[in-house]
């Protein structure tokens, strides 16, 4: 988890808008077309365009705001200080809106609720009434025999008699 989720994508790498696809560019608080430079710079500009009439359509997550897609070339430097700024924009206004304590509040809760179900599922599986017969179970269940809801109401049955 973090506090700014960038993006990178390099030029010319195939279906441009895979990102999109995939949902990850929906998580993107900045897109960052990579190479801008030589040969591959008409492609990071038609990529930037593609990804900016994308992110138009992407419901909002921010009140203060909304996701970028900037060029850059490590080769050249250039863009590099703009990404800077933008990444100090982003920043200023996630903390003077609280929205960045927000976020983080929220991460931790989801820490603390994963660590409790880590350790849940952990101490299910090691306990002596369900760990003898979660191989069978499994089994059958990829055999098609039984369905996994019957396979984890059986395991439940069993831990739940001697806890």
């Amino acid at each position: 988890m973090v506090d700014m989720f960038c993006l990178l994508i390099p030029p010319a790498g195939g279906d441009e808008l895979q990102g999109m696809k995939k949902g990850i560019a929906e998580l993107a608080d900045l897109v960052i077309i990579t190479k801008s430079d030589g040969d591959l710079k008409p492609a990071a500009r038609r990529i930037q365009a593609e990804y900016m009439s994308a992110l138009k359509l992407i419901r909002k997550r921010s009140k203060v705001w909304n996701p970028l897609v900037l060029r850059i070339s490590a080769l050249n430097k250039d863009g590099i200080p703009e990404l800077w700024d933008k990444m100090k924009t982003f920043q200023k206004l996630k903390l003077e809106s609280n929205e960045l304590q927000m976020r983080r509040d929220g991460q931790l809760k989801v820490w603390m609720w994963r660590h409790i179900q880590d350790n849940i599922t952990q101490m299910f599986k090691e306990h002596a009434g369900v760990k003898s017969q979660i191989a069978s179970l499994e089994d059958q269940v990829t055999r098609g025999i039984i369905t996994p809801g019957f396979a984890a109401d059986t395991l439940l049955k069993a831990f739940s008699k001697s806890t």
